[in-house]
């Protein structure tokens, strides 16, 4: 689990984990940028990934919803959720249990964490915790003190943080 303050990337570092993990030819910096997976990643359709966020924010970032979303959504028979929804949840553990497309891993990315409602969040719990085969999870959080402790609890985490002003001004120069 990523987690800190607002801000910090989050999101694009979660998703370049799951890059690194699922190019096909990954470099000592991490994803090589010009295999098959990764052009797959780049424009959202990777077979081995599945992210789960609130459709309002999955729209705004470019990720395509299922097709019964998309036709509920297109008919406005109702609003995008601001949630993660449990359906997706479900949907990621069936992901989780079926077969990779070829490559050497399957990840699911999990973006805000903190959108997850109790429901949703007990949904993931079991395969969070013994996940099947070679599948990886990558949660960020801008908000962990707001999951569930059992979800806190199942993960390794890593904690974001502002450079210090002077490390900054080094690494800028």
């Amino acid at each position: 689990m990523l987690q800190g303050p607002s801000g910090l990337g989050q999101y694009t570092l979660a998703f370049e984990l799951a890059r690194a993990w699922l190019c096909e030819q990954p470099t000592e910096q991490g994803a090589c940028y010009q295999c098959r997976s990764c052009h797959a990643l780049d424009v959202r359709t990777h077979a081995d990934l599945s992210a789960l966020m609130p459709e309002t924010l999955a729209l705004e970032l470019g990720w395509p919803l299922d097709d019964k979303t998309q036709k509920d959504l297109d008919e406005k028979k109702r609003k995008p959720s601001k949630e993660i929804r449990v359906e997706s949840a479900r949907d990621m553990v069936a992901f989780s249990q079926h077969t990779r497309s070829g490559g050497r891993t399957k990840v699911v990315l999990v973006y805000p964490a903190e959108r997850m409602n109790h429901i949703t969040a007990n949904t993931i719990l079991k395969t969070l915790e013994e996940p099947p085969g070679e599948t990886r999870f990558v949660l960020a959080s801008e908000a962990a003190h707001l999951l569930l402790p059992t979800i806190r609890s199942r993960c390794q985490t890593h904690a974001m943080v502002w450079p210090e002003a002077q490390e900054s001004h080094n690494w800028l120069t």
